[in-house]
């Protein structure tokens, strides 16, 4: 199992969240049970990030149900699409676009536009994305946009994003078989530049997936980045409105692994606000795994957002 195989507890609890890096008041805190960490990204932004791509990348092993969750850089093609990805200290290189639409690149990757995510041929862009190193297989869906630069972040006011969120339940009973169930629904985030924390609703009853809703609260604010880094505290919400613990499954704490990153994108008309969003997650349990792929454009600003 990799680092960001790690479990944390999240429980029915209010705490602090501090972005980015350890979180000292989560590890001792007595209403916390922590199990591990995911490792956590740095948090860099420089002028020549913001000439680049940026993302996450939900990547799966094609044999087995294992799933690590990275922060994606890269750089675009004259057409305006992704030329390279880098993740995980690898690089796919090389990326072109197809006559019949997908993308193709060096460690025989094809990424293809997942539908209803996203303008077709336009950044930020949804792709599940495929491709093999070291006689092993990948495969998962990726966001990818052009990186704001860090004066283009504002630190004030507030940005509520709402869009499309593709997901995918995958539920284990416990007699050896795995059902899958993908479904489309809406989301809504709202970042909030002053308090440096987000939150992640979406939207579900509107689907045929268990439950009418998920809630992602404590979300870190990393300059470009809005990230769990392992924290936060995510609930199913009921039909009824009830909340839960994900996949509850009749532990008196029921441990998870909750894993979130996602990115603000640049603006066409530079300098300015990001004016859309987009990511991965992954909520794991003893009984089912939900994952997610998302994208929002064109967001309702409130309070002050201009940078500096």
């Amino acid at each position: 199992m990799t680092g960001w195989g790690r479990y944390v507890v999240v429980p029915l609890v209010t705490g602090t969240l501090v972005a980015c890096g350890a979180v000292e008041a989560v590890q001792t805190s007595k209403t916390f049970e922590l199990l591990g960490l995911a490792p956590d990204e740095p948090c860099v932004v420089t002028k020549r990030e913001g000439r680049r791509l940026a993302g996450s990348y939900l990547r799966q092993v094609a044999a087995s149900e294992g799933s690590d969750v990275f922060f994606v850089t890269g750089k675009t093609s004259r057409k305006g699409l992704p030329r390279n990805l880098n993740f995980s200290d690898l690089t796919v290189r090389r990326i072109r676009p197809t006559d019949d639409g997908p993308l193709e690149g060096s460690r025989r990757s094809v990424a293809k536009p997942i539908e209803g995510l996203g303008v077709d041929g336009q950044l930020p862009a949804a792709y599940t994305m495929s491709y093999r190193a070291e006689r092993i297989d990948y495969e998962g869906p990726v966001v990818v946009g052009p990186s704001p630069t860090g004066f283009e972040i504002p630190t004030s006011g507030r940005i509520v994003y709402s869009g499309d969120v593709q997901l995918t339940l995958a539920t284990s009973p416990g007699d050896g078989a795995t059902s899958y169930k993908t479904e489309m629904a809406k989301f809504t985030a709202i970042i909030g530049y002053g308090s440096q924390q987000a939150s992640f609703k979406i939207d579900t009853s509107g689907t045929d997936l268990p439950f009418a809703g998920v809630q992602w609260s404590r979300l870190g604010i990393c300059g470009t980045r809005v990230t769990s880094s392992g924290m936060g505290q995510v609930l199913f919400v009921q039909p009824d409105g009830g909340r839960q613990v994900p996949f509850q499954s009749g532990r008196d704490q029921t441990p998870i692994r909750a894993l979130l990153e996602s990115s603000q994108f640049a603006r066409e008309d530079r300098p300015g606000p990001p004016d859309s969003f987009g990511g991965t997650f992954i909520v794991a349990g003893d009984t089912g795994t939900l994952t997610g792929v998302f994208i929002a454009i064109q967001p309702e600003i409130e309070g002050n957002p201009e940078p500096l």
